[in-house]
């Protein structure tokens, strides 16, 4: 599943707790525990993340230095690694102060419950549950509600590793939520009021800042760009894209070489505006009348693509949330393509999902095409365009909706996307198979209230969501999962 992108590496904090009362009563117990943490440790670092550990933690004064360390680092989740029975006020009172999700985790060896030799040492070496609900019910307490509690056994347990995993990917979007600027230009497509967003709410929401950016600059470093920069974006689309003439639609049309410079020169732009005011997104609409702002606003699918392309996701009609949706499911290696539901063929339950940008062709399943187009259906303009399919196997489609009260909902379906023909019409379109009977797929869809935008990623990455959910106290509603039928 995994793309190549510019997310910043995660670190992930691991807090090693021990009874001390043990260590004279058990020679080995606190060697046997760090040995458990290692293995543990081991499981973690396998997710490309920092991993950050403290030693024993089993006095209060430690779990202070703990903290302290956790905090100087700046982790961005906390494993608790609890292996057999330890008291809570020997660690709680170090990390109540961090703001980051807890995972609480114990691993156990198997035991040979056949044996008639089994002691307490064993239990006490060997790992045990007894810890979890004191831990869990000390962190209530403390109002610092654990993200979630991990127990299984050390041995070839699939289920174990894909659940560090997919806190791994939690970190890796939390870590990319940290500094992220996205930029917001021009105004949402008029009438659309399914876009418009409160700023304001998604730095309180997630930590990210909307910095508000003016056309007349982007205008003037599209006014300004040098032959040799014009030169050198024409040289990178050609070797990313093929070029075709016009399809049987008549809203096609043949490329034309002032299409492709003019292309170029807005992505030059595009470029050094992001570059300027050091953006990790940007949603962007504008219209302009019959000038050169019409013309620029008009003609930036291929530099939204490219730039999409290396990690900095942007989204059409200033969609700020499906904005911040792409950059969470990029984060994580899955992607990120702006989409929209667009036609359905009731006779295979597919619907066809896509749009006219901005695109991700990390996630194409071919070599993507440019066309051109002699109109942008429901916009200003004429220009070329970007045509592909999302790769195909698993997908999943994460939105971000807001209700009447500002407050946000992740809403996943997850699907597969299916070879066969799609229209020729200069957009992105993906079969999208989500079960047995689109047309309730899509009333399911619609009543868990997203906008009708939606970052369009590779594998199945509902679960993630869930847990991102948990750790940022958002809901998330989880339309279509893994088994769409």
């Amino acid at each position: 599943m995994s793309i190549t992108c510019n997310s910043k590496k995660a670190r992930v904090g691991i807090m090693i707790c021990g009874h001390k009362e043990y260590w004279p009563q058990f020679p080995g117990a606190k060697e046997a525990i760090m040995d458990g943490a290692k293995k543990f440790e081991k499981m973690v670092s396998d997710n490309n993340v920092d991993v950050v550990v403290t030693g024993m933690v089993d006095t209060v004064e430690a779990s202070y230095k703990a903290g302290m360390i956790f905090k100087k680092n700046d982790i961005d989740l906390l494993f608790v690694y609890l292996h057999t029975y330890v008291a809570s006020g020997r660690w709680v009172p170090g990390i109540v102060n961090l703001n980051v999700p807890v995972v609480l985790v114990a691993l156990s060896k198997k035991f040979d419950f056949d044996s008639k030799t089994i002691e307490i040492a064993h239990v006490i070496k060997d790992g045990s549950p007894c810890q979890l609900p004191e831990a869990y019910s000390a962190l209530l307490r403390t109002g610092k509600e654990p993200a979630d509690v991990l127990f299984g056994g050390f041995e070839n347990d699939s289920r174990i590793r894909k659940t560090i995993s997919e806190w791994c990917s939690v970190a890796k979007i939390l870590r990319t939520y940290k500094g992220c600027v996205i930029g917001y230009l021009g105004h949402s497509y008029d009438g659309m009021l399914d876009m418009n967003s409160d700023p304001t709410a998604f730095t309180g929401a997630f930590g990210v800042y909307i910095k508000m950016l003016e056309m007349c600059e982007l205008v003037d470093y599209v006014n300004n760009t040098t032959d040799e920069e014009v030169d050198d974006k024409i040289r990178e689309m050609e070797e990313i894209f093929d070029f075709v003439d016009a399809s049987y639609d008549p809203t096609t049309k043949d490329i034309v070489q002032e299409d492709i410079v003019w292309a170029a020169k807005c992505a030059v732009g595009l470029d050094k505006l992001v570059s300027s005011h050091n953006l990790s997104g940007l949603a962007y609409y504008y219209e302009g009348l019959a000038n050169t702002y019409e013309r620029v606003a008009s003609n930036l699918i291929i530099g939204n693509t490219l730039l999409t392309r290396k990690g900095i996701s942007l989204a059409g009609e200033a969609d700020l949330k499906t904005c911040l949706a792409m950059k969470t499911t990029s984060a994580i290696g899955a992607g990120g393509s702006f989409c929209e539901l667009c036609i359905v063929d009731f006779d295979k339950d597919l619907v066809f999902i896509g749009h006219d940008g901005p695109h991700d062709i990390r996630i194409s399943n071919a070599r993507p095409v440019i066309r051109g187009l002699g109109l942008y259906h429901g916009k200003k303009g004429y220009g070329i365009s970007v045509e592909y399919s999302i790769r195909h196997g698993d997908i999943t489609m994460v939105s971000l909706a807001t209700d009447a009260n500002n407050k946000f909902k992740f809403v996943v379906a997850e699907g597969q996307s299916v070879e066969g023909n799609v229209p020729e019409i200069g957009n992105t379109l993906t079969r999208g198979y989500f079960g047995k009977n689109v047309s309730k797929f899509i009333e399911d869809w619609t009543k868990a209230g997203p906008p009708h935008h939606a970052s369009l990623c590779v594998g199945h990455v509902g679960s993630v969501i869930q847990k991102l959910g948990k750790a940022l106290k958002v809901d998330v509603e989880i339309v279509r999962s893994g088994g769409v039928d």
